[in-house]
């Protein structure tokens, strides 16, 4: 038998260890309400970025089927800040305090499918082949894709036991990676530089400065560039600048193939949403205004 005062000891320490739980699973349920406070603060500010970046898609879709992609040659500023901010040249601007987005005219890349030999020959050069080893991977590019199983004269028809030729369009651009003699530095420059969308034309205006490079120099590139990113840049100045000029194969006017990505943030929510696609400003009942080419995101 315990005595009166052992009793109250003992009783003393059940309360203390029952206090003790009590404060631990009190600890424990103030944790486990902050994450879920701050899961739902997560989920809320990721629908509020998608519904900025759903809204900013759709005004800048809207402004691009309704404006001229040209900024007004006498210097007024338009009164809607997207026509004011934009390029085609795949340089990050802002729509409104949530959203940022970028525009390459797909235009201004080289076509995968469909390249021009001029072009891609210079571009294959300026990634550091020797000059007697560009018309091997310009040949090898082009075996690559056609459909017959000739060799042209620098080409390959065979590669490897352990690779087919796949002679037919590339579905992706990735699938250079194949292609006989292609080094890490010309395949991602062509992931950067080439499209499966063409137009039929080529406008350098809107080139990357790799490709801008190797079309013409670096202080020629450095201009263009400059005068571009100061939003000066006219195609009477692009070709006195580069000899570059108008043609049946050139056309210094941003097409309606664009690619077009998105950014939104909300608190430390981000979401980004990519597109290709091309634009009819004037379709009819036989034709979307809106043809999406490829989406992500």
């Amino acid at each position: 038998m315990f005595t009166y005062k052992e009793q109250q000891g003992i009783a003393l320490i059940q309360v203390l260890l029952i206090t003790a739980i009590l404060s631990v699973l009190a600890l424990y349920l103030t944790s486990t309400a902050k994450d879920q406070v701050k899961v739902a603060q997560w989920q809320d500010d990721k629908s509020d970025a998608l519904v900025a970046v759903h809204s900013a898609e759709a005004e800048l879709l809207y402004t691009l089927l309704v404006n001229s992609k040209i900024k007004n040659a006498d210097g007024i500023n338009s009164n809607n800040n997207i026509i004011n901010n934009w390029n085609f040249f795949d340089k990050p601007f802002v729509i409104n305090n949530q959203v940022n987005a970028n525009i390459q005219d797909q235009t201004a890349l080289i076509h995968a499918h469909f390249p021009d030999a001029k072009v891609l020959k210079a571009f294959i050069g300026f990634t550091g082949y020797a000059d007697k080893d560009v018309n091997v991977i310009y040949d090898n590019l082009l075996d690559w894709q056609d459909i017959d199983s000739i060799p042209r004269a620098n080409g390959d028809e065979s590669l490897s036991a352990l690779n087919n030729i796949r002679n037919g369009a590339v579905p992706d651009l990735h699938d250079f990676s194949f292609v006989n003699n292609m080094t890490a530095e010309l395949f991602h420059g062509l992931l950067n530089n080439t499209t499966l969308y063409g137009k039929g034309f080529f406008n350098p205006m809107n080139s990357s400065r790799a490709l801008l490079t190797a079309i013409t120099n670096v202080q020629i590139a450095q201009q263009v560039i400059q005068l571009r990113e100061q939003g000066q840049l006219t195609p009477i100045q692009f070709s006195q600048l580069t000899g570059i000029v108008e043609s049946d194969k050139v056309l210094l006017y941003p097409s309606n193939i664009l690619a077009i990505g998105l950014e939104g943030k909300s608190g430390i929510s981000v979401v980004r949403k990519q597109k290709i696609i091309e634009l009819n400003p004037y379709a009819d009942q036989y034709d979307t205004p809106i043809n999406i080419l490829s989406s992500s995101g």
